[in-house]
């Protein structure tokens, strides 16, 4: 796990919330507070879809919501001339991310025991600083899939031109 404070603030909002730059992770959960506190989860309720729905396009509807589905909700709740008190954003890397650092050959975790890799969003006092983490099925005494996760994110970041310190 690891930490890196955003050191501009402007940029990486932009990123966040007015560009596709995130738009490939999945959505756990948000929480973002303005003059009241809105809570977003993540986990989409399949009751609210018909069957045609469901299997539409062969197409199976996913336990959470594209981070692409949820940003106009937030950018909404953020954008005006006064800047949030704080918000927490929790996002999944897509499976596709997950079974790709899986068989790096770095990595010594099998695939199946890699639950989710995590990267938490906050914002406080005018810093974000974005965080990593990882879920196993069970325990696990390996580090690699931390490492090669610290790591893929620093590079996202480093890719989306933005400044960071290492915390």
């Amino acid at each position: 796990m690891k930490a890196y404070q955003i050191k501009f603030t402007k940029p990486f909002m932009n990123i966040l919330l007015a560009s596709e730059g995130f738009d490939a992770f999945l959505v756990e959960e948000v929480s973002i507070t303005t003059f009241n506190t809105f809570h977003i989860d993540g986990h989409i309720v399949k009751e609210f879809y018909n069957k045609d729905e469901l299997t539409e396009n062969d197409s199976v509807v996913p336990s959470l919501s594209a981070w692409s589905t949820i940003r106009p909700i937030c950018f909404q709740l953020i954008k005006g001339k006064k800047p949030p008190v704080s918000f927490r954003v929790v996002l999944y890397a897509p499976q596709s991310w997950l079974e790709a650092l899986a068989a790096n050959e770095e990595c010594e975790v099998n695939t199946n025991l890699i639950q989710s890799l995590v990267l938490n969003i906050r914002y406080d006092n005018g810093h974000v600083t974005c965080i990593t983490g990882s879920s196993f099925t069970t325990f696990i005494m390996d580090k690699s899939v931390d490492r090669l996760w610290d790591n893929e994110v620093k590079q996202l970041l480093t890719k989306m031109q933005l400044d960071f310190d290492e915390i």
